[in-house]
């Protein structure tokens, strides 16, 4: 925290006159500024009071130039002793009950430590306050009161606006109880020892009957207004303690909650500054919700608020401008830029107590980018006739005006009861050691894969049969979509909704078949077919002839029409289905190089796709692995690929309707490809690019199979649809694993917003196994602080900052093990990134690629490759290379300073 003037001034007294344990001072400046000091010191030996005070005036004046002093009570340890004068007891903060209290307080900001701060607690109490009348306080309650119940929430609403009350007549309650709180608190004020009250809490509040609620809506109303309402409400104090050592307002809540276990306590505050608006805001309320017209009188009033209320750090502040007149554009500007000045004040307030910390930040620098530099827009009513004229509340349909109030409220109290589940020790370890996080694993056929597979937005553009590229980065889910169509064809029809249906999906290269050529085998086929004259658009025609040959959806013709096809008959018949060997491949060679068995070939096809078309089916076949199966020197795998994509384009020259192809391609390879009309895949292809919402989805599914945590959202954040949740009721489930930001405070980045960033290379590629490891890598290191009393757990969330933070590094160490697979001839380059910084400038960049890589490309080629891969991208604004932080953990770099 920043150390204020007082505590500056106090360390300074404190090291020239306390040296010793049994020697002290206290320091306390009155709210007239006057500085108040006691000093008890043996610094003060052979002086006299006048020199005494000399000294310390001048040391004063040296460090606060325009300082009052006030009373000066300075001592020797042994006047002290004779004088029976002793250290003062530590005030408890607790005792922060008047607006006096809080204002000396507030002056005082060198003794708050010694203030206890009221913890979190159910039912939550949120108080409506107001510097001045007329603003529409008791309006506003009565309308969000009426939407929570309408929400489910169980609701008591109380009137401690003791001295104008009216809350049961805006709620038109009737019939009224028999008491109020102001006969209930003034029963226990006075009551005499050990006997038992009359009122009971019972007969204090009235249910207002709400139709078609699913919550309830009670009503504490301050009394009847009659004479010896009058006489008991000027008899009242506010401050009063009970025998039993509680005060009026805890007597209250304990029994209201062991009556009626509400959600929400609504408290409507009296105006200004008096004993009850004291009341309400530093006893009752856990969250105050300050109503104001937009004018400069009110904006002082609140100033002097907030001043005071610096004290109290655990109480929420939020405004809402009511009833504003102007609601236009020239209006909301005046609204804005008092908003403005407010948010400012209340932003300070918090950053200044928020605990970074080792912890939090694993000792990385805190994200620039989590800074907010302008405020969310204001809450605002305006000024509504409807409301103005109204005898009772709430005007139902004018209740849309105050939905952000209730939710503001809503979210706040969801957020009390999770930290009230989350806060049990034992259920927290349970839930953190029962995550599994599952990868999606296509291939295992064992694999659930119809709860772990996310459909992405990109899923109803992969099935369109005119759709037959599939690019995307090695990580982005190319593998996933092959398997699920292959091994998965169940769960791919429910998740293609009817669109599969009749269609027939076959692998004509990938791991699906044990039975493919090798590496090794392709580099002989090219060669092959250079020397032979062959083409590769040949070989793959007659390799794909053989995969609908061996799952039988060719079969020879028989009679005259079959007789074309006896040479090519005992090529293919006789080929094992279980292991490719040498016959296979010089089969595929015969095929592909022999010119009058390359038309015998098409033919066949041909009957393929008649067969397909009478049986009212669509053949889909798919291509994956093809960056490993294909080597990249000799030029082997640029001529195979450019094969395959003129064998498409002479396919649809053909018209094959019932033949379609998914080819799957690492995005780099497919811009390097260089063929003639390219352009003829335009639009025919997709890049697969996972969203926020997406990543966001299937890190929920991969939480949820976790059955605790399941049980946990289904009581706190329940969502009936993944696939058709928002990402705002995404995000609230999501919080319960790893919390809303990553540290406290207003500026903070929101969690969901940094591992979605963090786990996104610069090309804007996000990588969903990454999500994974991250999410394991967590939960590992949270189960190291299990059972160590010294470090304390989160109550908002089951992974904490520190956590994720060490599991974006095990995230980030297996995505430079990828990359470095994935171009092995830059490894002597992403060596040279080890304690370099993350945000280079070109000639920083230049010097490493001169060092590591200039032997491969020339420096701009260099640079433009690194950012089509995804590692670095150049910073118009900084003038720098900028590296992406999922490889920045991995090779070790200085991500300090970058944005």
């Amino acid at each position: 925290m920043q150390q204020t003037w007082q505590g500056s001034l106090k360390q300074q007294i404190t090291e020239v006159y306390i040296k010793n344990p049994h020697e002290w001072l206290e320091m306390n400046i009155s709210t007239s500024g006057l500085v108040n000091l006691s000093i008890v010191s043996d610094r003060f030996v052979g002086l006299s009071i006048p020199q005494r005070k000399e000294q310390v005036l001048s040391l004063l004046q040296s460090q606060v130039p325009h300082l009052s002093p006030g009373f000066l009570s300075l001592y020797t340890l042994q006047e002290a002793e004779s004088l029976n004068i002793s250290r003062p007891q530590v005030v408890n903060g607790a005792s922060v009950y008047t607006w006096q209290d809080l204002a000396l307080h507030a002056a005082n900001p060198q003794n708050q430590s010694q203030v206890n701060q009221r913890g979190p607690h159910v039912p939550r109490t949120v108080t409506f306050y107001s510097f001045k009348g007329g603003v529409g306080r008791t309006t506003a309650l009565t309308h969000v009161a009426w939407i929570l119940a309408m929400r489910g929430r169980k609701v008591v609403a109380v009137d401690l606006d003791l001295e104008a009350p009216g809350l049961s007549t805006a709620f038109n309650l009737n019939p009224q109880p028999s008491y109020g709180i102001v006969d209930y608190f003034y029963e226990r004020s006075y009551l005499p020892e050990g006997s038992n009250p009359s009122i009971s809490i019972a007969q204090i509040f009235g249910e207002v009957r709400i139709p078609n609620a699913t919550g309830r809506l009670f009503v504490v109303p301050a009394g009847s207004l009659n004479l010896d309402y009058i006489s008991k409400v000027d008899d009242l104090r506010a401050t009063t303690v009970i025998d039993s050592g509680e005060n009026l307002w805890s007597i209250f809540s304990r029994e209201i909650q062991e009556q009626l276990k509400p959600d929400i306590l609504l408290v409507d505050s009296r105006t200004g500054i008096n004993q009850w608006g004291a009341f309400s805001l530093l006893q009752v309320g856990d969250e105050v919700i300050v109503f104001l017209f937009p004018n400069e009188q009110n904006r002082q009033g609140i100033d002097l608020l907030l001043q005071s209320l610096q004290v109290l750090k655990n109480i929420s502040i939020n405004f809402v401008f009511t009833p504003v007149p102007d609601v236009t554009e020239s209006g909301m500007a005046k609204v804005r830029k008092i908003w403005k000045g407010l948010y400012e004040k209340i932003n300070y307030k918090t950053d200044e107590n928020d605990e970074i910390n080792e912890d939090e930040t694993n000792g990385s620098e805190p994200d620039s980018s989590d800074s907010q530099s302008d405020p969310p827009e204001p809450l605002v009513v305006p000024y509504l006739s409807l409301i103005a004229l109204a005898d009772n509340y709430p005007v139902t349909a004018l209740s849309d005006y105050y939905t952000r109030i209730a939710n503001l409220i809503d979210e706040e109290t969801d957020e009390l009861k999770r930290k009230t589940v989350l806060n049990s020790t034992d259920s927290r370890w349970e839930i953190i050691e029962n995550f599994q996080f599952p990868e999606v694993n296509a291939a295992d056929q064992k694999q659930n894969l119809s709860l772990l597979f996310q459909r992405t937005t990109d899923f109803d553009r992969f099935l369109d049969d005119t759709t037959c590229l599939i690019r995307g980065r090695k990580g982005t889910g190319k593998t996933a979509l092959y398997w699920l169509l292959l091994k998965h064809y169940d769960v791919a029809q429910q998740l293609a909704r009817s669109r599969l249906d009749n269609t027939v999906c076959l692998s004509s290269h990938g791991r699906f078949n044990d039975n493919r050529p090798s590496r090794d085998e392709f580099r002989v086929i090219n060669h092959e077919l250079q020397q032979n004259g062959g083409s590769w658009e040949a070989f793959w025609r007659a390799y794909l002839l053989l995969r609908a040959f061996q799952r039988q959806y060719f079969s020879f013709p028989r009679g005259k029409q079959g007789q074309k096809f006896s040479d090519l008959k005992p090529i293919i018949n006789n080929l094992s289905a279980e292991k490719w060997q040498y016959e296979h491949t010089q089969a595929l060679l015969q095929l592909s190089t022999d010119s009058r068995l390359q038309l015998i070939v098409k033919d066949a096809i041909d009957i393929v796709n008649e067969k397909a078309r009478n049986q009212s089916q669509m053949l889909w076949f798919l291509y994956d692995d093809l960056d490993e199966d294909f080597p990249e020197e000799g030029e082997v795998r640029q001529k195979a690929l450019t094969g395959l994509f003129q064998f498409l384009q002479s396919c649809d020259a053909r018209r094959l309707t019932a033949i379609k192809f998914k080819i799957f391609l690492r995005e780099d390879i497919w811009n390097r490809l260089s063929f003639d009309n390219k352009s003829h895949f335009n639009g025919r292809d997709i890049l697969l690019q996972w969203t926020r919402i997406d990543f966001l989805r299937l890190a929920l599914r991969q939480a949820i199979q976790s059955e605790k945590f399941k049980n946990l959202v289904d009581r706190f954040s329940p969502i009936e649809s993944i696939d058709q949740a928002n990402e705002e009721a995404i995000d609230r489930a999501l919080e319960l694993l790893w919390g809303s930001r990553r540290r406290s405070g207003n500026k903070a980045k929101y969690v969901s917003r940094w591992v979605y960033e963090r786990l996104t290379d610069s090309s804007g590629t996000t990588f969903p196994r990454s999500l994974s490891i991250l999410l394991k890598g967590a939960k590992e290191q949270e189960l190291s602080y299990k059972g160590q009393s010294s470090i304390k757990s989160p109550t908002d969330r089951l992974l904490r900052a520190t956590s994720l933070e060490m599991g974006l590094k095990k995230a980030s160490e297996e995505r430079c093990d990828a990359i470095k697979e994935e171009y092995p001839h830059l490894s002597q380059f992403f060596d040279s990134l080890k304690d370099v910084s993350a945000l280079l400038s070109r000639e920083e960049l230049q010097n490493i690629w001169h060092r590591s890589a200039q032997d491969i490309l020339q420096f701009d080629d260099f640079a433009d490759f690194l950012s089509e891969i995804g590692l670095a991208e150049w910073r118009e604004k900084e003038q720098r290379y900028k590296f992406a932080d999922i490889y920045v953990y991995g090779f070790e770099m200085i991500r300090k300073g970058t944005v």
